[in-house]
């Protein structure tokens, strides 16, 4: 019960990403804290498929291997009566690489579930995995967003959490 506990509030603090104080306003790459509305904790799950035809170049960069990243989110709690979360019923992430103007391999990510929505791909070496990624997904209007963070493990499985607010305010950053 302790360790149920102590997951739960390691969930709530690790999810307070969408609208944290000190963030930066729209147009400027970051959320508005002042215009939130409510929001939600969610969890993802899922898995790795590598890309075997053409594996991650030994003189990359970045830490999430090529291939196909499958994952779900579930609603833990939720505070948006109004407007609930509604979260697809999987989120696919496609890594490839390609070659800058040096000749040098970089990562390229295609979120391929649904490559037309508005949204922003992060990756960083962090949270408890091998690698953490950030999938922030924004309505039309920008002012639902939906903000993924699924980690990958050394068997090829993805945890992690994530949030969902509803705002006053266009949230999308470009």
């Amino acid at each position: 019960m302790k360790l149920a506990g102590a997951f739960a509030l390691t969930l709530l603090v690790a999810a307070c990403g969408v609208g944290d104080p000190g963030d930066p306003g729209p147009g400027s790459g970051g959320m508005n804290p002042t215009g939130r509305v409510c929001g939600a904790v969610l969890s993802t799950t899922g898995t790795f498929a590598p890309d075997t035809a053409h594996p991650q170049p030994t003189d990359s960069e970045g830490c999430w291997p090529y291939g196909t990243w499958t994952f779900t989110a579930k609603v833990e709690t939720n505070e948006c009566m109004q407007q609930p979360p509604m979260p697809l019923p999987q989120y696919q992430i496609r890594v490839d690489y390609s070659l800058n103007a040096d000749g040098d391999p970089v990562q390229d990510y295609t979120f391929t579930t649904d490559p037309n929505a508005r949204h922003v791909v992060k990756v960083s070496q962090g949270g408890a995995g091998l690698c953490e990624g950030e999938l922030q997904i924004f309505s039309a209007d920008g002012k639902v967003v939906y903000l993924l963070k699924p980690e990958l493990y050394g068997d090829g499985s993805l945890l992690g959490d994530g949030e969902y607010g509803v705002f006053n305010d266009d949230q999308w950053p470009f």
